[in-house]
């Protein structure tokens, strides 16, 4: 059964909605409420910057941050721009951002314009298939060589915010090994907001070695802390975006005659045969998500670069429209205008949080991630989830000028 399209919606420009409509009343006041919410936050970050003690601590300052994924997953836009922001609060000296790939995507600009310099850096998925001995005489050696002479020429390290401290991750090794170097040369490596495990016992050790890590939901603190591992419990940083200056600025949100259900869909979850309507409803895996009379559905997704494709064939499959958020504003007012989001990406559902729509989300390959931000937004309200990103920003910003001047001694 298809679910039928809604009108304003057949204008697909770039795959992207593109369906306008003025905002409501209740919608405007709820969002200034929000706002004034959100600016709070920003101004406790302009506060601490000003009451730093010594003020130059932060100023003198040399901030690399490694480990940025700039394909234009709009999940790393969202917390990265939020951490950067707040490195920049310490009006450091630089603050270089080092990501791969070498060319970033569009999505990944707002990240380019809040640093100083970008600088290109490997993926190193090969350090998962070469085997013991050549990744012992060759990559091993090749990669400290590398990443000591660059880490060297600044005053503390800092890893972008991420899944990627889990032994399926392809980008474990490499990071971890990055942990290792850092602390080797003195130089502070801090882990600003992870989703962390499961590692084996050797990466658990490697990991003990970084200045700080903050955990970003309950599952990966309490497994830092049963294995012994010191953390910040934080939520992710992703909470604290300014998304409602984000729908203020844009012409309107997304509306609709009808109703529409967002479903965010990753194409390395389901297969396609999982993805069907099942007597009105609509049947994603095991999850069957009941479709209210008169609401539409809306497969979208916030990683064009992976997942334009796989979005397209559900679209076609299921005959409903597809949106690919190619931006922030993409995302958000796509959210905004919505009833409700479904998602087995991790942003969107915060995204929705963020803008008190309801979240329901889906299980995928990242056990720590999913499960633990699962537990928040079920456990926690809004202002809540932001009080937790807010004690993990300030363990890093506080952390850093003491770090740092630990380190000028």
């Amino acid at each position: 059964m298809a679910s039928p399209v809604p009108a304003p919606f057949t204008d697909m420009a770039r795959g992207v909605l593109t369906a306008k409509g003025e905002t409501h009343e209740s919608e405007r006041a709820r969002l200034q409420s929000t706002r004034d919410e959100q600016g709070a936050y920003q101004a406790r970050i302009s506060l601490n910057a000003a009451s730093r003690d010594p003020p130059s601590a932060g100023a003198a300052m040399r901030i690399l941050v490694v480990h940025s994924w700039l394909r234009g997953n709009l999940g790393d836009v969202l917390q990265g721009s939020v951490l950067l922001r707040a490195l920049r609060s310490l009006r450091p000296r630089c603050l270089d951002l080092a990501g791969y790939p070498r060319i970033p995507g569009e999505g990944a600009r707002e990240l380019l314009e809040l640093a100083d310099r970008h600088l290109p850096e490997p993926f190193a998925w090969y350090w998962r298939y070469a085997p013991g001995s050549v990744r012992a005489a060759t990559v091993e050696p090749w990669w400290r060589r590398r990443r000591a002479t660059l880490f060297s020429r600044y005053d503390a390290v800092v890893s972008a915010p991420g899944p990627f401290l889990a032994r399926y991750d392809a980008r474990c090794p490499s990071a971890l090994c990055d942990v290792e170097i850092a602390s080797d040369i003195g130089v502070p490596f801090i882990l600003a907001s992870h989703s962390i495990g499961p590692l084996s016992a050797p990466a658990l050790e490697r990991l003990r070695r970084a200045t700080l890590c903050v955990a970003r939901e309950r599952a990966s603190y309490e497994y830092l802390l049963a294995n012994g591992l010191r953390a910040v419990k934080s939520a992710d940083f992703g909470f604290l975006y300014p998304y409602e200056d984000v729908v203020s600025a844009a012409d309107s949100v997304l509306r609709s005659p009808r109703p529409y259900r967002v479903v965010f869909l990753r194409s390395r979850n389901l297969s396609l045969r999982k993805i069907r309507w099942h007597r009105g409803q609509l049947l994603l895996g095991s999850r069957l998500i009941p479709i209210s009379p008169g609401e539409s559905v809306v497969v979208a997704t916030s990683d064009a670069y992976r997942d334009e494709r796989f979005v397209a064939r559900v679209s076609r499959q299921l005959g409903i429209p597809a949106a690919v958020c190619r931006s922030v504003r993409d995302l958000v007012t796509l959210i905004a205008g919505s009833s409700g989001v479904v998602s087995d990406r991790y942003h969107p559902a915060i995204c929705a949080a963020a803008l008190g729509k309801a979240a329901e989300l889906l299980p995928n390959r990242e056990p720590h991630k999913m499960q633990g931000l699962e537990h928040l937004l079920r456990r926690h309200d809004l202002v809540a989830l932001r009080d937790l990103a807010w004690q993990g920003i300030t363990a890093v910003t506080d952390a850093l000028p003491r770090v740092a001047a630990l380190r000028a001694v």
